[in-house]
């Protein structure tokens, strides 16, 4: 899934929060009281189109944004996402990304 950081009424960060705490808890009433309040720890890396192994039961999330500061990068990882492409995206750009979450064969 591709989700852009900056959307109206909820911004992809708590959407993201949303679908990880769903994961986590199969439930969404229990999803949202725990998803969209607590952000979840800045992550100390930036993984920017970076190998990453997600899990079967994991959605993998890449984030979308013209945001390019680092700061952005590791908000993005530490809520969740899984990878980060900045705007404006090509093509080539985007279809090496999601190669790492959906086989060659499927692009």
């Amino acid at each position: 899934m591709v989700q852009d950081v900056c959307m109206p009424v909820m911004d992809g960060l708590q959407a993201t929060r949303l679908i990880r705490s769903f994961e986590e808890t199969g439930n969404w009433d229990a999803a949202l009281k725990a998803g969209l309040d607590q952000p979840q720890p800045s992550s100390n890396s930036f993984l920017n189109d970076q190998d990453t192994t997600p899990s079967r039961n994991r959605i993998p999330i890449i984030a979308m944004t013209a945001n390019t500061v680092r700061e952005s990068g590791d908000e993005c990882l530490g809520n969740g996402m899984d990878s980060f492409v900045s705007k404006p995206v090509n093509s080539q750009k985007l279809k090496e990304c999601l190669q790492k979450y959906i086989p060659c064969e499927s692009l």
